[in-house]
């Protein structure tokens, strides 16, 4: 489970989603909708959050890194608490290796003490975020592109939570944007996210402020 997601609300919106998109060489990611490393869009978000909530256990490489097909990372969050508060994490990487990057997501959650199930967020809620996504100082997602890597679904089965979560039983669907992304070169990366709603889903704004300093390791 990926220790960095603490909370867990009526509708989870956390910076995060998985979209799955073409791998290529560069530093700007492909728009959402194809296919990566062998798996579709939706099969890579499935992955990324059963994994997060502790549904899926998946191998870690040297580096503490959560790996699929071996050379697929599960990028881990920095710990922002959505309320402005800048987040930072050191991540190690190596050579070759890509990498599922969150920016952000709705969950939707089923209950048990009889509370109905959460329903869809309307899509302008993310069609309005204010939202960029820079890689080494360059802007490769924001407000003209960011809906192309859009995507939501339902989770079959739904992701089961611990007692501990109760009255939440489970999470149910997911709305969000995100990107997987073709390996760095070697050397030192620095990826930078700002993102905040201006539409209040469930009457709550989010805003977070997230950097990766992510370090690749030369080829062996």
């Amino acid at each position: 489970m990926n220790s960095q997601i603490t909370n867990n609300i009526k509708i989870s919106m956390l910076a995060g989603l998985c979209v799955a998109t073409l791998a290529y060489a560069g530093n700007a990611p492909a728009p959402g909708g194809s296919s990566a490393f062998g798996k579709t869009l939706a099969q890579w978000q499935d992955i990324y959050w059963r994994w997060t909530y502790g549904g899926l256990s998946v191998p870690t490489d040297a580096n503490g890194n959560a790996v699929v097909n071996g050379n697929v990372v599960l990028m881990p969050l920095p710990n922002a608490p959505g309320d402005g508060t800048p987040g930072h994490l050191n991540v190690t990487l190596n050579s070759g290796q890509a990498f599922v990057l969150p920016l952000w997501a709705l969950l939707g959650n089923s209950y048990s003490d009889g509370t109905p199930n959460d329903p869809l967020v309307n899509v302008s809620v993310l069609q309005t975020l204010n939202i960029t996504l820079q890689i080494d100082g360059v802007t490769v997602l924001g407000a003209a592109n960011h809906m192309q890597y859009y995507s939501g679904f339902y989770f079959a089965p739904v992701i089961t939570l611990p007692a501990a979560f109760a009255p939440y039983a489970g999470i149910i669907w997911l709305e969000g944007i995100g990107t997987v992304h073709s390996p760095f070169s070697p050397g030192t990366h620095t990826i930078k996210l700002d993102a905040k709603n201006t539409q209040a889903a469930v009457g709550s704004v989010f805003e977070y402020h997230s950097t990766w300093t992510v370090a690749v390791q030369p080829a062996e």
